[in-house]
């Protein structure tokens, strides 16, 4: 039965790990981001994200994002989205420099 328990635990680590940064999400400081990301908290309820300086390519950022702005003209890795409902609620599924894919961004002020 501990075995069974210790398997279970370890599947869980493992499978949790597998899970990609957590680019877009909220936060108030860094260390509210996976390890290697920042809290660009310019965007309304803060965002996860990298620097990085080739818009439209994936290769500076975390699997599931790609390098574009979030608030300004400062390039950052954005949560790649195919919908809204694939964005948190303060955001939008909105297009991204030199390409067709498109990104969590917040939303535009009212």
């Amino acid at each position: 039965m501990i075995r069974l328990a210790l398997a279970a635990l370890l599947l869980l680590t493992v499978a949790c790990g597998d899970d990609p940064p957590n680019v877009g999400a909220t936060c108030t400081a860094t260390s509210g981001c996976d390890e290697g990301l920042t809290c660009n908290t310019a965007a309304a309820g803060g965002y996860c994200t990298q620097a990085c300086t080739m818009p439209g390519e994936t290769t500076e950022c975390p699997e599931g994002s790609l390098c574009d702005g979030v608030i300004g003209a400062a390039t950052e890795c954005v949560k790649i989205c195919e919908k809204a409902s694939d964005c948190r609620a303060d955001q939008d599924c909105n297009g991204t420099t030199g390409g067709s894919t498109k990104a969590c961004k917040p939303k535009a002020a009212q």
